[in-house]
């Protein structure tokens, strides 16, 4: 459930941030792909347009994704991807032991990585 809700939240933000954001904005530029996030046995999945830079959020899985990541089951992955804030290599540790499996256009991981900065909602700024 916790995997399902995360992939939810993540396209609700990356959607909110397509519009509201310039920086993730221009990551956006020229872009055309559909990521897609699930667990192995696709009972988890959620797919991400990225076109026209908009961000468009679909539950299920798309027949022909540009990238997909795919985890060996909901709780690992997230306490994979809470993890990958503090330790980028969390994600290559997986891969080498067929945990995480990147099927697809791999290059858009790393282009993906760069969006991550921009997910983190911003902390306010206390009054004085």
């Amino acid at each position: 459930m916790k995997f399902w809700f995360m992939l939810w939240v993540l396209g609700l933000r990356m959607w909110w941030l397509a519009r509201n954001n310039e920086d993730f904005q221009r990551k956006l530029e020229d872009q055309d792909i559909i990521l897609q996030f699930q667990t192995h046995d696709g009972k988890i999945a959620r797919h991400y347009v990225i076109k026209n830079e908009r961000v468009h959020p679909f539950g299920g899985q798309h027949d022909n994704p540009s990238l997909t990541l795919s985890f060996k089951d909901a709780p690992f992955a997230v306490e994979t991807i809470m993890k990958a804030g503090k330790d980028p290599m969390v994600f290559m540790k997986g891969m080498q032991t067929q945990d995480i499996k990147a099927l697809g256009d791999v290059g858009l991981m790393m282009w993906f990585m760069g969006l991550v900065k921009h997910l983190k909602p911003k902390k306010k700024k206390k009054a004085k």
